[in-house]
């Protein structure tokens, strides 16, 4: 066999193991983001979406819940937006945030910009991700203390290229009397 047939055939090979890797990780992700979005996420599809979306490995050292720590909300049929708990906390935790293409299985890690004095964007986001939430736009809830009568409420749009925060309630004051828990009563920063 001469070298340029050998050359072909390995350049063949790798072509064909390449292609077949990636639909397998096309097909787990899609079985994942199912099981996620009918709330049926295992601890076992943490260690396999790491693989594919390769977030850093101090993520899982922090992480020790026996669940998946993960969810996904839908953007439209082959985007979504991931949600990968990096520790639960004492009452709030350390997420990122991922934009995900089901059809190449390619991520993009979120930079959230911050809602506080810092202009700089943030890629760990601590706090609570409201229920009522949604892939184009989500509210965060970050507590300052375990009273729940201080912190941010900060909701995001991600309908465009870069997100935006586009409300902003923050009460710094955790000795303010009298102590107020609905965030949704705090002052408005932002609109």
């Amino acid at each position: 066999m001469t070298k340029n047939k050998m050359r072909l055939l390995f350049i063949l090979f790798f072509v064909i193991t390449t292609n077949s890797a990636c639909a397998n990780e096309s097909s787990q992700l899609s079985k994942i983001i199912d099981d996620s979005l009918n709330d049926k996420s295992v601890p076992e599809h943490r260690a396999v979406l790491h693989k594919i979306i390769k977030w850093p490995n101090s993520c899982n050292k922090t992480f020790t819940y026996p669940t998946a720590g993960i969810v996904f909300l839908k953007i439209d049929s082959d985007t979504h937006l991931l949600q990968v708990t990096c520790t639960y906390g004492a009452y709030q935790g350390m997420s990122l945030f991922y934009k995900v293409n089901t059809s190449s299985t390619n991520s993009k890690l979120l930079t959230l910009p911050k809602s506080y004095t810092d202009k700089k964007g943030e890629s760990e986001i601590w706090g609570n991700v409201l229920n009522d939430s949604t892939a184009k736009a989500f509210s965060i809830l970050n507590l300052y203390s375990g009273f729940g009568n201080c912190g941010r409420l900060t909701t995001y749009d991600l309908s465009q290229q870069t997100p935006k925060i586009i409300s902003l309630k923050r009460q710094e004051d955790c000795d303010k009397k009298p102590l107020e828990r609905d965030p949704e009563k705090w002052p408005l920063i932002k609109q």
